[in-house]
């Protein structure tokens, strides 16, 4: 007997990660088949194998599933707490960015890696998290056979506080140039104009690696350094460069 989950409690980070990479382009039948395989736990050709009611009756029992999960947190999980994001140094936002912006539900495992730290309470009695000097990807697996409901509202959490975070330094990013320019673009500007907007896209493409080089000084054996300052520090830091021209 098939048996399914009744609410997101009770789907691990692990399935949520695979549910949502379904392809939906290829129709309802695969789609409900790949989906009900990974909550039920069964092999794809146990779901293929049963008949036409059965399949139904399944599809009409996991309706929860449409629903987005809740978009609360836990603070501490598997003995890690969370960081917050206002104390985010400058490599931690990095590298959250680069999973939000690559797809960070398939990237979630990653982000949670960020997100959770261990701690311990120092000689003074305050308690301190450990720095960010792991490798996410080898701590990502300890965070699958977690509830999605554990972890799920660090999402919203973290794109309000991005969004946030450019609005108060949108004069330190470049604007939007994710589209290529089409031919008819290219043939009605003027060639340098051309030339400027591709330099601009080199430019955003290494932003943060100029950023990095500009603040060392070219010393790149003190990125380390840099990455481990607060982010606010160094985006004030940089919005002082910027308004003095230093």
């Amino acid at each position: 007997m098939i048996k399914l989950p009744k609410q997101w409690s009770q789907v691990t980070l692990e399935q949520f990660i695979e549910f949502s990479g379904i392809d939906r382009e290829q129709g309802a039948y695969h789609y409900n088949s790949e989906a009900l395989s990974i909550l039920a736990d069964e092999p794809i050709e146990v779901i293929e194998d049963l008949d036409v009611d059965e399949l139904a009756e399944l599809i009409a029992e996991a309706k929860w599933c449409t629903s987005e999960p809740s978009h609360r947190y836990k603070h501490e999980v598997i003995g890690m707490k969370f960081k917050p994001f206002n104390k985010l140094t400058f490599y931690e936002y990095i590298d959250l960015d680069y999973y939000f912006s690559n797809n960070y539900i398939t990237n979630l495992d990653k982000v949670c890696a960020i997100c959770y730290r261990q701690s311990r309470v120092n000689e003074w009695g305050d308690e301190v998290l450990e720095p960010y000097e792991f490798d996410c990807t080898l701590r990502a697996d300890k965070f699958l056979d977690l509830p999605i409901t554990d972890v799920y509202g660090i999402v919203h959490e973290f794109l309000k506080y991005r969004d946030t975070f450019l609005k108060n330094y949108e004069n330190l990013f470049s604007g939007d140039l994710d589209e290529d320019l089409t031919d008819e673009e290219r043939r009605e500007m003027d060639p340098e104009e051309v030339k400027e907007i591709e330099k601009e896209k080199s430019l955003a493409k290494w932003s943060w690696e100029q950023t990095i080089y500009g603040l060392t000084k070219g010393d790149i054996t003190k990125s380390d350094k840099v990455g481990a300052l607060p982010l606010i520090y160094v985006f004030n830091v940089l919005s002082m460069k910027k308004e003095l021209d230093i």
